[in-house]
């Protein structure tokens, strides 16, 4: 457990800088600036639905966020050979640590982006008697919505983090020989897997064997009919498409750790 501690703690040094910055932008995009877009470029469009917005954009930006933490993080630590080389702590255990440290601090992030947003609600209902969501809604449905797009988000960004870390190794890797070269290879390998990616995931047979077990968004529809500031969520999620996500996202993960054990960390 000390171990996890010491590990944790040396990823949040690193993260500080960052973080802070993170608040002040957020403090300032959605506690500061719907007013001002409200006084001065739209005075017909509700404070509130400006804040949804930029709060819908700060949860496709954060959906980002874990892969590229843990590319920062990585990246750094590269830098210092002897973390991986001399270190007692196995590789997998370096790496989960920074990836659960990167997962936990965009949770924060967001819960972070809903209290501003919650925040930026108070102020309007003390100074204008008011509040600026719509009435004679149950505060629940905001609560459930808020949970449903940052569960989306967090999900998403988990995902990529998987696929992220993969190729991100195999740039390590390929960089000991040429790093243009690497570039080049490391990024034709992505592209053609995502191109394989879709043509598997248009087949038939996944799309039926990802289509068991819809996961409806209620609060999301419920607000969305009472008024747009909600952000709709499109698609459909089901629960063996979200299944088959994880496991390939294992799969990407496990294959990372094997090829950074055996032809980088060395």
């Amino acid at each position: 457990m000390s171990r996890w501690k010491g590990l944790l703690w040396k990823e949040w040094v690193l993260a500080r800088p960052g973080m802070a910055l993170l608040v002040i932008a957020t403090v300032l995009s959605i506690g500061v600036a719907p007013f001002l877009l409200q006084r001065y470029v739209v005075p017909d469009f509700p404070v509130m639905n400006i804040a949804a917005i930029i709060m819908g954009l700060w949860m496709v930006a954060l959906s980002y966020m874990p892969a590229v933490s843990l590319v920062i993080s990585l990246t750094t630590d590269m830098k210092r050979p002897d973390i991986w080389l001399h270190s007692p702590v196995p590789t997998s255990v370096l790496i989960g640590a920074k990836a659960f440290f990167a997962v936990l601090m965009t949770a924060v992030s967001m819960l972070l982006v809903f209290g501003v947003l919650a925040l930026a609600n108070l102020f309007i209902l003390i100074f204008s008697g008011s509040s600026g969501l719509p009435e004679s809604v149950p505060a629940g449905w905001f609560v459930g919505f808020l949970a449903e797009i940052g569960s989306v988000s967090l999900f998403l960004g988990m995902i990529q983090m998987g696929l992220v870390i993969l190729f991100w190794t195999i740039y390590q890797w390929m960089k000991k020989a040429n790093r243009v070269i690497a570039i080049v290879i490391t990024g034709a390998m992505l592209i053609g897997t995502l191109y394989i990616w879709d043509k598997i995931t248009t087949w038939g047979p996944y799309q039926k064997l990802a289509g068991y077990g819809e996961v409806p968004f209620r609060y999301s529809e419920k607000l969305n009919r009472i008024n747009d500031w909600a952000l709709d969520i499109t698609g459909v999620v089901t629960a063996s498409g979200m299944l088959l996500a994880v496991i390939e996202t294992v799969f990407c993960v496990l294959l990372a750790i094997y090829i950074f054990n055996r032809k980088v960390a060395r």
